[in-house]
């Protein structure tokens, strides 16, 4: 029997258990079932695929870090040209199994340099991307670092660019908890990502910015989440953290789930024709 197996048969699993199991637990591409149930967000005004269909058809779309392909392929069938970009060679090959037959190509490519990082040098156009200028109709993404003048350049006129961004305040509760510093791109958000796009050319369709609850059912979630998403706390290792953990663990256990502040962000723009 799996860990997993053995995981889910428990009927209360304790500190020990919930955290041995959530370091056993693989993950990859952006697949998050394994938390079904264990951890939960309120809805968001927004929904991001609902807003590319709400696009329409396009001759050519290019998706930048697609993870495992897992959103990307809801939209499936695509456009006669579609491509996905991955930095993490582990999920391009994970998306290329998943996108291929559905008719995408997926590229490995040099990651973009956070966003945050580049609020005021908008026109940084290295590591540039491996399309010719002028390439696509829609450039989309979802929580993926990008260099803005870099998506203008492989758009035509009158391409548009729909991204839904995490915020630089999301989660920001969990590293209060672990007794560490708030994630240093906290000032990450709508406006700024709004300026980067208009100072290299975009004129902005569409900005929202809303803020969900995220809840945790149990620490196991939590370490499981946190090993997904290294750039919330740099070198997350449950055995480093584990009195704090235990600390979350029992507050779990006396007042119920733990809720924190998700922060998201969309904005669509298109390049003047």
């Amino acid at each position: 029997m799996t860990r997993t197996r053995e995981f889910h048969k428990m009927a209360t699993p304790g500190f020990d258990e919930l955290v041995a199991a959530a370091d056993a637990e693989p993950f990859q591409g952006w697949d998050f079932s394994r938390l079904h149930g264990r951890m939960t967000q309120t809805e968001l005004p927004f929904r991001y695929l609902d807003e590319v269909r709400r696009i329409g058809d396009v001759a050519s779309m290019l998706d930048l870090g697609t993870g495992g392909g897992e959103v990307l392929a809801e939209i499936a069938p695509f456009s006669a040209r579609t491509f996905a970009t991955e930095a993490y060679r582990p999920n391009a090959l994970i998306a290329a199994r998943r996108l291929q037959p559905l008719g995408a190509s997926v590229i490995l490519v040099e990651g973009a340099p956070e966003n945050y990082a580049t609020v005021k040098t908008p026109a940084l156009d290295s590591p540039a991307l491996p399309f010719r200028s002028a390439a696509f109709d829609l450039v989309i993404d979802r929580h993926e670092s990008y260099l803005p003048i870099e998506v203008f350049r492989v758009l035509r006129p009158g391409g548009r660019f729909l991204t839904q961004q995490c915020g630089g305040s999301q989660f920001a509760e969990l590293n209060d908890l672990l007794g560490l510093p708030r994630p240093r791109y906290e000032s990450w958000c709508l406006a700024q990502a709004v300026s980067q796009l208009r100072a290299v050319g975009f004129e902005i369709v569409r900005e929202q910015e809303a803020f969900a609850t995220t809840t945790f059912r149990d620490v196991g979630a939590i370490v499981y989440f946190l090993k997904a998403v290294p750039w919330q706390i740099a070198g997350f290792d449950a055995v480093n953290f584990r009195d704090p953990l235990r600390a979350i663990h029992d507050r779990i256990e006396a007042a119920g789930p733990l809720a924190v502040s998700a922060h998201y962000f969309l904005v669509e723009c298109v390049k003047p024709a």
